[in-house]
């Protein structure tokens, strides 16, 4: 027997929400025949969801002999996207020219999964963006986004359809209306005007007031490329604040013209205010005022920064000027380069030499101009010229009352003649007292020092020329003692004394007084005698007290004059037999006779003759003279005469001698 089976889908859930039941089948459909007992059939269940479905319950049940057996429970859900806005639409309204204003929307994730979104922003117009551009959204995720609207050109009531976002595993895009329009900026009445010397600055402040209920980061736009100033504002809500533009123009406004340029603010509502500036550049000022005090007849450098203030090299022509004094000088110089190049916003030193021959003040200005855009700096240098230093240092050495010299050099830049007068307060130096030199050429001018005196001293050599001012030259002298001058010789018997005029010369310019002195006892010597023009006499006696050969010193000076150094050379012989000496008869003679040694001594006299009697004398003192009286009676034989004797006078070795001396003095007796 067979039954009569239908299959039926009874009641989903109330669960579903909006399931459509259509995305649930099962086959086959319609009635079935089974056999009894062992009839059967295989049912098949699909679920083919075409969008995202929550979870849901359903029933299958069959339907036989008029009532309903349930078969069994479905239950089943499908996740997928879904992602809105919370708004479609965005209204901007009015926004001022070149403002922007800003707006947020917010996008939402109500479906199940994680989805990738990216907005088409190269369909978006130029004044229209939106951040972030893409991203991922999660499931009960939201996304803000920030909608700039930045309007350029003036636009009335503009509409922008279909702004759309793709959303991954989303059939179709999330799009965006968005509606504005752009209005003129109002203007503020006064133009601000600025002026300041080309490549220098001015600053003034404009009042900024945020009309808005929000905090706020604003970038001004400036334009005019002399004008900078912050690149952004921050603001609190309905804040009052000043804001700070510099002008600072780099070339010259000529001709009544002016630079021009504005500075824009725009707030978070869309609206803006407007400043027009105007700059007056005047002619540069001086970089720097220089002054500078040196030494006349120094050689001084002078190093001037220029700097290049445009982003491309520079070739700048220099021009060097004397302001002050205002007729030209032939003895001030100013030397430097004719150009000097600068790279692009760098800077470079500029060497200039400056040189004058006298003192006094000079004013001088130099400028550095490029020739093609006519632009130029400069700077105005005073150089204070005191009384000059030292040019050089001389040294001379030379002995004593021997000459050195040396040559100066002065040089005349002018094209006359010059004449030069020389000072030296030190007598030792020589030089003519004027010198004349030509027009420009160099003149060479000697002098010389002869030095008097040992030692080492300076001195100052000075050259004066009205036209060229004052030379100094220092001077240092050194003076070597003086070599010996020529031997004195002398040559005499023991007991004799042999005297030489010594002769020098009187260098000094004056008449002055000489000392001398000696080293050995044996030379004596007396004052200095002046004599006719500069030559000076001493007289020198030598007066040996032993036999052989004497050397000793002769040591003339003057404080004036300076020393003098003469050896001396003595030669002592025995002593050489005196007279004859005549006697009458009845009478006597004295014979002076001197101790010449250098103690006092005891001598002997012995006479060879009877007829002649010589008296005995106590020790002789050092240097004094004993006359020795002789006495002769004539025999009493007719022997008519004369009659001869010898007297001996002789010392004694005990009294230190080196050997004993005798000296011979020869009698002769005569009858009455």
């Amino acid at each position: 027997m067979e039954t009569l089976l239908l299959l039926r889908m009874d009641g989903v859930a109330e669960s579903v929400l909006r399931a459509d039941v259509r995305d649930l089948s099962f086959s086959p459909a319609g009635e079935l025949n089974l056999k009894a007992s062992v009839g059967s059939c295989n049912v098949e269940i699909q679920f083919s969801p075409r969008q995202r479905t929550p979870p849901f319950t359903a029933e299958l049940q069959a339907k036989f002999a008029g009532l309903l057996h349930p078969l069994l429970t479905i239950q089943g859900c499908c996740q997928g996207v879904e992602v809105q806005l919370d708004q479609d639409h965005l209204a901007f309204g009015a926004v001022v020219q070149r403002c922007q204003a800003r707006k947020r929307i917010v996008m939402m994730n109500t479906g199940g999964i994680d989805a990738r979104f990216q907005w088409k922003t190269e369909n978006f117009p130029p004044e229209l963006s939106i951040t972030p551009a893409k991203g991922c959204i999660c499931p009960g995720m939201e996304v803000p986004f920030e909608v700039t609207f930045a309007p350029v050109e003036l636009i009335n009531d503009k509409r922008y359809e279909n702004l759309s976002c793709c959303v991954e595993g989303s059939p179709s895009p999330v799009t965006l209306t968005v509606t504005g329009s752009c209005i003129v900026a109002s203007t503020s009445k006064e133009v601000v005007n600025f002026v300041c010397p080309v490549r220098g600055s001015h600053s003034q402040t404009l009042p900024v007031f945020n009309p808005t209920n929000q905090h706020c980061s604003i970038r001004p736009v400036v334009e005019g490329e002399q004008w900078s100033a912050a690149s952004s504002v921050i603001l609190e809500p309905h804040q009052n604040k000043t804001y700070k533009i510099t002008y600072r123009p780099l070339s010259v406004t000529a001709d009544g013209k002016k630079h021009l340029g504005s500075v824009f603010f725009s707030f978070p509502d869309g609206t803006g205010m407007l400043y027009s500036l105007q700059g007056t550049a005047e002619p540069p000022k001086a970089e720097d005022n220089i002054v500078h005090e040196l030494p006349a007849k120094t050689h001084h450098t002078e190093m001037l920064p220029v700097h290049n203030w445009l982003s491309q090299q520079q070739r700048f022509r220099v021009l060097m000027e004397i302001l002050k004094p205002d007729k030209p000088d032939a003895t001030v110089s100013l030397k430097g380069l004719e150009y000097i190049e600068v790279p692009a916003l760098a800077r470079r030193d500029y060497k200039m030499s400056f040189f004058t021959y006298k003192e006094g003040h000079y004013n001088t200005k130099v400028t550095f101009r490029n020739k093609g855009s006519g632009d130029y700096l400069y700077y105005l240098v005073t150089f204070k010229a005191t009384s000059p230093g030292v040019l050089s240092t001389i040294e001379l050495v030379t002995p004593v009352r021997q000459t050195a010299s040396a040559t100066v050099q002065v040089e005349n830049p002018l094209t006359t003649v010059t004449c030069l007068t020389t000072e030296c307060k030190c007598p030792e130096i020589s030089a003519p007292l004027l010198h004349t030199v030509p027009g420009q050429s160099k003149g060479s001018l000697s002098f010389e020092y002869q030095p008097l005196c040992a030692g080492e001293s300076t001195a100052l050599l000075t050259l004066h020329s009205h036209d060229l001012g004052f030379f100094h030259y220092d001077l240092l002298l050194t003076a070597l003692p003086p070599p010996p001058e020529k031997t004195v010789h002398f040559n005499t018997c023991l007991g004799s004394s042999h005297s030489v005029l010594v002769k020098f010369t009187n260098h000094a310019h004056f008449k002055t007084e000489y000392s001398g002195k000696t080293d050995c006892p044996e030379f004596t010597v007396d004052k200095a005698l002046p004599q006719a023009g500069s030559e000076v006499s001493m007289e020198v006696s030598f007066e040996p007290h032993q036999l052989g050969e004497v050397r000793g010193q002769l040591s003339v000076s003057s404080a004036i004059g300076g020393d003098y150094i003469f050896p001396l050379h003595g030669i002592s012989l025995p002593p050489k037999a005196q007279g004859p000496f005549s006697i009458r008869t009845g009478h006597r003679v004295a014979i002076p006779f001197k101790n010449i040694f250098l103690q006092t001594t005891t001598f002997s006299f012995q006479v060879d003759n009877k007829c002649f009697t010589v008296k005995q004398a106590d020790p002789i003192l050092s240097k004094k003279t004993h006359n020795i009286l002789i006495s002769f009676e004539a025999p009493p034989e007719g022997f008519p005469g004369p009659w001869f004797g010898k007297l001996t006078v002789s010392s004694k070795c005990s009294e230190g001698h080196s050997r004993p001396c005798s000296w011979v003095y020869y009698l002769k007796g005569l009858p009455l």
